[in-house]
């Protein structure tokens, strides 16, 4: 039965007590309220008719500024049951009052003042009271569940109370109605203490550690006009006051010209006030969460506007009390349904001393404040201007048009307080660097030059001279040429390089004292200088230096000849290139080690940079050294070569941990021609698994849309269902979304694999759920190590799906959204992912969300400790038993090796015959790894006799 309930109600176990006496409470305090009302309404028009509801309005609004002050004031200095207990011990006594001076003839005009403002206030006070202690005693994602359910029993208190009006209002009259209301308010107070000491009190520890705001000390209208979601909070349910001012209005003037007596008033008021909620419970019961669910708070709170839009229409064309009648029952159902619920939820994302502040001021006094505005336009429109009930209902269209805006407003808003719950979590942005020609930032660059030469300020002058490359400004010129004989290496060879690119400039002189220069940069910077300029230098000179004995010198000046010749044909026969490279390395094995080391440098560098056939045979070679210096030495020659021949080999150095970032950088320097290789190695075999799976950490660099295509064919296509793989094609496209966001990722394709994950994420789930259940009932010592091996396997198995699923999501919506909440929902801290939940629920679309939030919500149970839902019985076990057998064999036709093992480890405990024919036909069949059929092979042996066993 608890099953059935907890499944068309959505309320868990554990809290159908808590909701069974918030049910209770609110109940009796509407009750209350619809007793008092109809007699209220109809003891008030009996005695001032309907040209006094306009002022009764503004009496409401001017009472509600004093109480919801004096409130605001009084949660201050106490808490919130001491207050709840006092206002609703004040609201008893007003009502003793009224109903001892209702026999007093004068006093009655006093009386109907009083008895109609103490319903107008009560009915916002106690239920903002009560909405914000139910708000204390569950969470977010609980309220969100529950709020519905829970508001029910305000729905039915309504119908109660007006079907006791209705039944008794000749028999027993107003004032002993108004007695009766009264003698309701003692079992409230009652349970008002007994919920907060309950259920309020075990969370008030963790309340109070909460850290505090800067809004402490801010009056609530403060907060309000600081917010925007507080303000467009304020006018949704200021216009939604409003409008419901306006429709009361219609709908008792037209009552009370088909009805003139009080009692037949009464009943009529008393009568479709709990037709109205039998409605609204309905709508609460069945639809309230599927709306909100479905659509979100904005999308349920446009029901009410759209309903009074069109009430307001039928008025219009068809006047008259049935017009009426449609139009409240519309504000009667809907508000304190769908529309309650919802508005509730907007305080949701408030903390918990915002909420104490604003809420009760919005519940009290926004709202009587709204009804006061709502009395003044009927003063103006009735009395002022002569306008007739029905024809009110043009401005009822205009009011709900501003709040349908407001409610579409407030989507992003409500969404964006979530977002800021999580902003802690939000990735920092890197800044970008800076690039301008503006001639504040030009001064500054030479300033910093020309100081450079006394500045030890190293990064700042390389900074600076990294950015003056591509200007031409002859101003920079000088100051760059002086920094040739700064202390510092590195500024000395950037200066060298950066004149290099300047025309006109020769500084052959200065340059040439920098070929002995003790720093190799600013040596191999000095030969680049001088063979860009064969003519000025002098060839004669530069062979000397090719034929230099010191490698140092013959090294670095034929690595600047190469680089400088590399496409150009002539160059290269001229100056015989390929005959130097072949001429030492020949002579490589008779050097000394030191000086091959140091030729293999040169001789790896000047090979990647001449574009010869000799320089890359010998890239070839060297890629296959045991030496990690030449090994080093090659990869970085590869990747300036640039040449497909070099790629096979540098993928397959890939998977060498000590090499991978050098392969990775090397092989991202081909760009497009990496990329048209790649598919067809990957269509051959001619790359192992364990190369392709490091294959996307490379692509992941090169912005090219071919390079998306390749990585989801990696896993839609050619390995489907390797994990690992998957994993790092995962990294590499949100790495790629992050650098590149103007790729196109295909949307169909992400959703696609987003509803495959969630759907293993929810079978896992599932069966780590059985597992532990099936644990409680297991007696065996083997068995119970082994099932405990096999749920800690599938946990960690759904820590892997759960990570693939959200970089998916990743892929699909912003990374600064979904990477918060993911880190949120890894939170050691309850509350921390419940809002991470709740912000995602906002941010998904509707088909997504149906499938993902529910496991995030049971995922969040089972980290707290809750365990399954529903634990069974002893003889509910053979069902658990039964899912536990599909699984397996699911576990068993899967390419998830290591899941296998653990599953047939399992098997051999559990003393089932019906394991036999699956164990045999793994046994049997050739295509299983042989590790997995001799595990098999044990298992099966080990259940027949076991089986046997217990035959005997």
């Amino acid at each position: 039965m608890q099953q059935v309930l907890s499944k068309l109600f959505r309320a868990r176990p554990g809290e159908w007590g808590a909701v069974l006496l918030l049910q209770l409470l609110v109940f009796l305090i509407i009750c209350t309220l619809l007793i008092v009302k109809p007699t209220a309404s109809a003891l008030f028009l009996s005695e001032y008719g309907a040209v006094g509801l306009p002022y009764i309005f503004l009496g409401t609004a001017g009472l509600a500024a004093v109480v919801s002050t004096g409130y605001s004031a009084a949660l201050r200095r106490y808490n919130l049951l001491q207050v709840s207990v006092v206002s609703l011990v004040v609201c008893l006594f007003i009502l003793l009052a009224c109903a001892a001076f209702m026999r007093l003839p004068p006093a009655r005009p006093m009386v109907a003042v009083v008895l109609y403002l103490w319903t107008a206030i009560f009915g916002v006070l106690a239920a903002s009271q009560f909405w914000m202690m139910a708000s204390f005693v569950f969470d977010v994602r609980q309220a969100k569940r529950l709020f519905g359910l829970i508001g029910a029993g305000a729905i039915a208190g309504g119908i109660a109370g007006g079907y006791v009006t209705t039944l008794l209002a000749r028999e027993i009259g107003a004032r002993n109605l108004v007695f009766l209301a009264a003698s309701l308010l003692i079992p409230c107070l009652i349970l008002t203490a007994f919920i907060w000491r309950r259920y309020v009190v075990k969370r008030k520890s963790v309340i109070s550690r909460k850290k505090k705001s800067n809004t402490d000390n801010l009056a609530p209208h403060r907060l309000i006009l600081g917010n925007r979601h507080l303000l467009l909070l304020c006018g949704i349910v200021a216009l939604s006051v409003t409008v419901a001012k306006l429709v009361d209005y219609q709908f008792s003037v037209l009552a009370a010209e088909r009805y003139g007596d009080q009692d037949r008033l009464a009943a009529f008021f008393g009568f479709w006030y709990s037709t109205f909620n039998i409605v609204a419970l309905g709508i609460q019961l069945l639809l309230t969460h599927r709306v909100v669910q479905g659509l979100g708070v904005s999308g349920a709170l446009l029901f009410l506007p759209v309903g009074l839009g069109f009430g307001a229409a039928v008025m219009l064309f068809m006047p008259g009390l049935n017009a009426a009648i449609i139009s409240r029952s519309v504000d009667g159902s809907l508000k304190q349904s769908l529309g309650r619920a919802s508005i509730e939820m907007l305080f949701l994302p408030l903390d918990e001393e915002t909420k104490k502040k604003v809420k009760t001021y919005i519940d009290v006094f926004v709202d009587s404040l709204a009804g006061g505005f709502g009395g003044l336009l009927l003063i103006a429109l009735t009395q002022v201007l002569g306008i007739s009930a029905p024809a009110i209902s043009w401005f009822i269209l205009i009011l709900v048009m501003g709040w349908i805006v407001s409610v579409i407003l407030i989507r992003e808003e409500y969404i964006e307080a979530f977002r800021a719950q999580l902003s802690h979590l939000k990735p920092k942005q890197h800044r970008s660097r800076l690039k301008s020609h503006h001639r504040k930032v030009m001064a500054g660059f030479l300033q910093v030059l020309e100081e450079g030469q006394m500045s030890t300020h190293e990064k700042q002058l390389l900074y600076v001279l990294e950015r003056t490359d591509d200007l031409s400004n002859e101003s920079f010129r000088e100051p760059v040429r002086r920094l040739l004989t700064h202390p510092s290496g590195s500024v000395r060879s950037r200066a060298l390089r950066s004149l290099y690119l300047q025309p006109g400039i020769e500084l052959i002189d200065e340059v040439m004292p920098l070929l002995r220069d003790p720093d190799k940069l600013v040596r191999s910077a000095a030969f680049d200088y001088l063979f860009s300029r064969p003519k000025e230098v002098g060839t004669e000179t530069l062979i000397a230096h090719l034929d230099d004995p010191d490698p140092d010198i013959a090294g670095a000046a034929l690595v600047s000849l190469a680089t400088e010749m590399a496409s150009n044909d002539f160059g290269q026969r001229q100056w015989k290139i390929s005959q130097r490279l072949r001429r030492h390395i020949r002579m490589l094995p008779t050097y000394p080690e030191e000086v091959r080391t140091k030729w293999y440098h040169y001789l790896l560098k000047a090979s990647g940079r001449s574009n010869t056939a000799t320089g890359r045979a010998f890239i070839q070679r060297s890629l296959l050294e045991e030496d990690e210096t030449v090994l080093r030495y090659a990869i970085l020659a590869a990747g300036e070569s640039l040449h497909e021949n070099l790629i096979v080999p540098l993928l397959h150095l890939i998977t060498v941990p000590t090499m991978r970032p050098l392969v990775i950088n090397a092989l991202v320097q081909y760009q497009g021609g990496l990329l048209a290789v790649v598919p067809g190695l990957i269509a051959s075999k001619e790359l192992s698994l364990e190369e392709v799976r490091r294959l996307p950490s490379v692509l992941e660099k090169i912005d090219r849309q071919q390079t998306v295509d390749i990585l989801f064919s990696l896993i839609e296509r050619w390995y489907p269902h390797d994990l690992p793989l998957r994993m790092e094609v995962l990294r590499a496209l949100n790495a790629m979304r992050r650098d590149f966001p103007k790729r196109n990722l295909p949307a169909k394709l992400i959703y696609r694999q987003i509803v495959a994950e969630a759907r293993t994420y929810e079978s896992q789930q599932h069966q780590l759920n059985n597992q532990y259940i099936l644990l409680r009932f297991t007696r065996n010592e083997e068995e119970l190590a082994y099932r405990e091996a096999y749920a800690n396997l599938l946990r960690q198995r759904m820590t892997g799906t759960f990570n693939r699923m959200f970089r998916f999501l990743g892929l699909r919506y912003p990374p600064a959204d979904i990477i918060p909440v993911h880190l949120a929902l890894n939170s050691d801290t309850t509350s921390i992912q419940i809002s991470g939940i709740e912000f995602l629920d906002n941010l998904l679309e509707l088909s997504l969300k149906r499938l993902i939030i529910p496991l995030l919500d049971r995922r969040q149970r089972m980290l707290a400790g809750q365990g399954s839902e529903f634990p069974p019985l002893e003889e509910n076990v053979n069902e658990l038993r039964r899912l536990e057998f599909k699984a397996l064999r699911r576990n068993l036709r899967g390419r998830d090796h290591q899941l296998k093992m653990a599953s047939l480890r399992l098997i051999s405990t559990l003393g089932d015959a019906q394991y036999i024919p699956v164990l045999a036909h793994y046994v049997d069949d050739p295509g299983t790894p042989a590790k997995v059929r001799a595990l098999a092979q044990e298992t099966l042996e080990h259940l027949r006799v076991s089986l046997t066993d217990v035959g005997v």
